[in-house]
């Protein structure tokens, strides 16, 4: 008996001992796994060990408590809805609904499983909280067709919400049902009942890596009206049964909505609202019943083709070089993006001049290139229930101090359809002088914009615009440098007259502005003749071209020439394999570049990843470090960047010190030495991730507000929410700009023009520093697509890049005071952002004057590919999601005595601490009070005491198996 037992024992233990050790393994990968992305479980679980809340006597919440606050919040994001919403039909003045109309019925799949946000870093969704179309009509005492409404919920129909290509190459589907979806039963729901209104939504989506397919699932272009999307709309039309048909628009993408305007679809209103975040829903319902008359506007161009602008023809995923060597993309367009392509050839269309009537780059158009053909709707586009009168009053350009003041008078000319009040948006344009051989231009391009308060009927507002010159300065690679004759390019203004005009959008400025070049044959985006208006154009003359006044940099004082000769891929071919696209001629309309080789040049260029200490390095040991504390980080918080007082306080760091702060894990630990206390840093656009839950409505429905004030608003309450949540830095806003329709991240940055991102980004930036937020927008720069964005080689000519893609992101930083920015995983050329000296240091610092920090997109899991030092030398200060990039750092350091590499960590801690003790991280601190390093948190003990116990389990189950197997042999052997 004595012998079975010890038999069953051994089987037991050892079946302990080997769960144990499974159980053990898995515990050991996952504290691994939490440990490496300590960060971000910290800031899930809210304990990042920053002192943060509202105890704070620096930055604080401007509420009285949460639920205040909430409140407020939640009212700002319906209000960005209201006001951003864009409302591109009203036939009949079908909207507002009256109180009669109530009973109706949603069509259309996602208005059961709406697009609230796009797939990306950033705040979740808290159900509780959440307002979807069908709560906030209901709300507003909607009836819903809950028969319709329960058969989409239903529906077996799955909407992919990531525009991605799988591996076994099926590609996504919009997921609208087809028409045999609609059985008898579900048309009889509306036969006799809720049909005062059909209100149908249709919603594009895509995300971080998730580009949207020129050819989705259906083989048509997944920004066109589908198949069974077209049937829905035939099919409500058909049936008689709807007194109107209210189509919604729930996509951050620009969709092609010429049918909008067709008679087969019998679309009476329709009113784009792009992705509505926590609340936007609310506004939407508002906007529907008269509570607000939408006073959105476009910031991007709807074309009737979503392929046919010139960016398009270079994009996404069939161009690799031959030869092996990696991804690149050629941005053949030069600086007309987006409307900037559309207006200009229009304009040269009107004149009859360079080609722009040709067959190049037709794609709507019966037989020549035709603007109202090509065109859906421009850019700043966007109706009102009222109408208004802007009458522009003046123009002056102050040639001596640089600056432009206009003033336009707007009135409310009232309808008897609505009784609210409206606002209105003056849209300022300018149209700069060229002539072939010229740096190329624009014909038209928006230098700023400002809205009304609400006016009733009757009353007027006038509104006054100052703003710098700077801003409709052109890039000309080929100038001579007017404070330096020895380089080339600089920012100038080529004489000639400069034409000031407003409109209702751009397409309608620029008809004003050839009407004032006393032209005919204007027509609308419809294609109906127009005369133009010449009073609301003002003409300038300038009389000689300036190339010194932004031949320095305002900011800096350094020369301002050329940086990005490697950007242009023609500087590393001897036959110029790219054409460029200029205004010149139009038959330069882009081809498709695809099918290069790399040359050798342009290799080593790619893999010029080893670092080499700098001939004239200073003496390692002639850098002070870890020097009696005097100073401690609180008492540098109102002290001026170079104030020699910095130099005091960084003579305090040990090398370990700032070493610390180089490599990050979603927050850098604290510094206990001087009193810093640690921060913890977070994504995205939308607001902070924690557990505040405010979901914000997408940053490209706050850019269409055009509104200086929600965007500041928006500024304050994300600066709020990361004092709330305990975040310091934030990598938001989005400032990449819209390249074209089909980029996955659109709905997280502001718009197709880069002037446009430049004004949103300074207003909102501004806005989060003074909340005590370290606004650090992303992805700089040049991140316009998501397909194979890593390591992807951008390719252009400088002056597109200055004007579009880095213009984006420079009123952040020097208008905004953003003291953060996340890179592009891309290249800029051939050179990977992250070691891209001349913007990190040339562009950045030395003309915008920056001084904050560089960080990394992701890098967890680097490996020498991209190493550490390279791109340290370059300019980028921190790495994230690698903390192991700070040990790296501090090892290379110390054992080769590099004393390059310490005075750049010195002046990186420098740019370090000069933006925390400018942020919520001083929040609780006192001068003389000590930090201690925050403790242990909660689930890392856990997990530790976890991993002890399986260990130990595992541990004595092993020794007593092994023990009971010893016994039962000796038994044996007895």
């Amino acid at each position: 008996m004595k012998t079975k037992n010890t038999k069953k024992g051994a089987k037991l233990l050892r079946g302990v001992a080997c769960t144990g050790a499974v159980l053990f393994s898995v515990s050991m990968f996952m504290t691994s796994l939490l440990i490496k992305w300590e960060g971000q479980v910290n800031i899930a679980l809210g304990t990042t060990g920053v002192t943060g809340g509202v105890t704070d006597s620096y930055y604080a919440i401007d509420y009285p408590d949460r639920e205040a606050y909430l409140k407020a919040s939640d009212e700002h994001d319906a209000r960005t809805e209201r006001e951003g919403a864009v409302l591109v039909k009203n036939e009949g003045n079908a909207l507002p609904l009256a109180s009669s109309e109530r009973r109706v019925t949603l069509f259309g799949r996602s208005t059961a499983d709406p697009v609230y946000r796009g797939n990306s870093g950033g705040p979740s969704a808290d159900g509780s909280r959440l307002v979807s179309l069908r709560s906030a009509l209901e709300a507003e005492k909607f009836v819903i067709n809950q028969t319709m409404y329960d058969a989409y919920k239903d529906s077996d129909v799955s909407r992919v919400k990531v525009a991605v290509e799988n591996k076994d190459g099926v590609k996504s589907s919009i997921g609208e049902v087809p028409a045999s979806f609609y059985t008898s039963a579900l048309q009889n729901s509306y036969a006799n009942d809720y049909n005062d209104a059909a209100i149908v939504m249709f919603s594009r989506d895509g995300g971080e890596g998730r580009d949207l397919f020129y050819s989705d699932a259906d083989g048509v272009r997944q920004l066109s009206l589908h198949q069974n999307e077209a049937d829905l709309l035939k099919m409500i039309k058909e049936s008689g049964k709807f007194s109107k048909v209210i189509v919604l628009i729930n996509s951050a993408y620009p969709m092609e909505l010429d049918w909008v305007e067709e008679a087969q679809y019998g679309v009476d209103a329709c009113l784009w609202i792009g992705g509505t975040g926590l609340k936007g829903f609310t506004g939407v319902a508002d906007l529907l019943v008269g509570k607000a008359d939408p006073s959105g506007h476009f910031v991007d161009t709807y074309a009737t083709n979503s392929l046919s602008s010139a960016a398009a023809q270079n994009a996404f995923d069939y161009t690799a070089f031959t030869n092996g060597a990696g991804n690149y993309i050629v941005e053949a367009e030069g600086i007309y993006v987006g409307y900037k392509y559309y207006e200009t050839r229009y304009h040269d269309q009107v004149m009859g001049i360079h080609n722009a009537t040709s067959k190049a780059g037709v794609f709507a158009s019966a037989n020549g290139w035709n603007y109202a053909e090509e065109m859906g709707y421009p850019f700043g586009y966007g109706k009102s229930y009222t109408t208004f009168t802007q009458t522009l009053k003046s123009v002056e350009w102050d040639q001596t101090a640089h600056t432009v003041t206009a003033k336009v008078q707007v009135e409310n000319n009232g309808t008897t359809a609505y009784q609210g009040k409206s606002k209105s948006v003056v849209q300022l344009y300018v149209s700069l002088p060229y002539a072939e051989g010229q740096a190329e231009k624009s014909a038209i391009q928006l230098i700023d914009f400002a809205k009304t308060k609400e006016l009733g009927a009757g009353e007027k507002e006038e509104i006054t615009i100052t703003f710098d010159d700077y801003i409709f300065a052109t890039y000309d690679e080929n100038a001579t440098n007017g404070a330096d004759p020895s380089k080339k390019g600089c920012y100038v203004f080529d004489k000639g007259d400069y034409y000031f005009a407003i409109g209702d959008d751009v397409h309608d400025a620029l008809n004003n502005v050839l009407a004032k070049k006393a032209q005919t044959g204007m027509t609308d985006h419809l294609g109906n003749v127009v005369a133009g208006d010449e009073d609301k154009t003002v003409v300038v003359p300038l009389s000689a071209t300036d190339n010194k006044t932004y031949a320095k940099s305002q900011y800096s004082g350094n020369i301002v020439s050329n940086r990005l000769e490697d950007v242009n891929i023609n500087t590393f071919y001897d036959n110029d394999p790219v054409i460029y696209l200029t205004r010149a001629d139009w038959n330069t309309f882009p081809k498709t570049y695809s099918g290069l080789e790399a040359t050798d040049e342009m290799i080593k260029q790619m893999n010029d990843k080893t670092y080499t200490k700098p001939a004239n390095a200073p003496d390692y040991n002639s850098i002070t470090t870890g020097t009696e504390v005097t100073l401690n980080f609180i008492d540098m918080r109102n002290v001026e960047y170079d104030d020699p007082k910095w130099d005091t306080f960084l003579d305090q760091l040990t090398v370990t010190d700032m070493c610390a702060m180089v490599g990050e894990s979603f927050g850098q630990p604290a510094v206990v030495s001087v009193g810093k206390q640690a921060n913890a840093n977070s994504d995205g656009p939308a607001g902070p991730q924690g557990a505040l839950s405010t979901m914000r409505v997408n940053e490209v429905v706050a850019a269409s507000t055009w509104s200086k004030e929600i965007l500041r608003e928006r500024g304050l309450f994300i600066g709020q929410d990361c004092i709330y949540v305990g975040i310091t830095q934030l990598w938001s806003p989005g400032c990449n700009i819209h390249r074209t329709p089909y980029s996955g991240r659109n709905f997280e940055y502001y718009s197709e023009d880069s002037v446009m991102s430049y004004i949103c980004a300074s207003v909102q930036c501004a806005a989060m520093q003074e909340k005590g937020c370290n606004a650090a927008p992303k992805h700089f720069a040049g991140n316009d697509q998501e397909t194979n964005r890593g390591e992807l080689c951008i390719y252009t000519t400088e002056q597109a890049f200055r004007q579009g893609p880095v213009k984006g992101f420079e009123g952040a930083f020097t208008e905004g005071g953003a003291l953060g920015t996340m890179m592009s995983c891309s290249r800029i050329g051939n050179y990977h952002t992250y070691t891209c000296k001349s913007v990190l240091t040339g562009i950045m610092r030395e003309e915008w004057n920056f001084h904050g920090i560089t960080i990394t997109d992701s890098v967890a899991g680097w490996t020498l590919d991209n190493p550490t030092l390279v791109s340290f030398a370059a300019g980028t200060d921190t790495f994230n999601a690698r903390a192991a990039s700070g040990s790296e750092l501090k090892k290379y350091i110390v054992q080769k005595k590099d004393g390059y590499l310490l005075s750049l960590l010195r002046e990186t801690s420098h740019r370090f601490f000069y933006s925390m003790v400018r942020s919520n991280n001083i929040n609780g601190l006192e001068s003389g009070v000590a930090v201690e390093a925050p403790e242990m948190p909660w689930w890392k003990t856990a997990i530790y005491t976890l991993d002890v116990a399986l260990g130990a389990i595992t541990v004595c189950a092993v020794v007593g198996f092994v023990v009971t197997v010893y016994i039962r042999k000796d038994k044996k052997e007895a």
